[in-house]
């Protein structure tokens, strides 16, 4: 089915879930115990903060006409968050692997929106959101590698 919103209220939608995946990376943070486990997911979330800051700031006229934008799936925040939830006694690897689903469902999402974007402003704009969730994916990846 498709749905037709307005790209501030995607925006918006995006800014909700990638507050929800800070918190995610918060909890993790006091919860894993492996040092350099821990290490990879401050460096993750000092990079996720960045990112926020930069989309916070992000005036979506300056990307082309805002109008409705032609969008698959009217997508709810439990379509995109994980299911799973993070426990005192979650071993790394859950906690880990808890990101790392989240990450792919929100990169999942910007490809989508990138795909159905008219401007090639707005499409840069969201095709940068998927090369950074690639990379934080990539990394998580490498932690999960390592950690096995």
């Amino acid at each position: 089915m498709l749905a037709y919103k307005e790209l501030q209220d995607i925006l918006a939608t995006t800014l909700k879930w990638e507050q929800a995946m800070l918190e995610l990376y918060q909890v993790a943070e006091l919860g894993v115990k492996k040092e350099d486990a821990a290490k990879t997911i401050s460096f993750l979330m000092e990079n996720h903060t960045a990112q926020m800051d930069v989309l916070k700031n992000i005036k979506i006229e300056n990307y082309g006409p805002t109008e409705w934008v032609k969008f698959s799936a009217d997508l709810h925040e439990d379509d995109i968050v994980p299911k799973k939830t993070i426990k005192r006694d979650s071993t790394s690897q859950e906690i880990c692997s808890a990101i790392l689903e989240y990450e792919k469902n929100l990169r999942n999402f910007y490809q989508m929106v990138t795909d159905h974007l008219n401007t090639e402003q707005q499409k840069e704009l969201f095709q940068s959101l998927v090369v950074f969730k690639e990379n934080q994916i990539e990394k998580i990846q490498n932690c999960l590698k390592t950690h096995s």
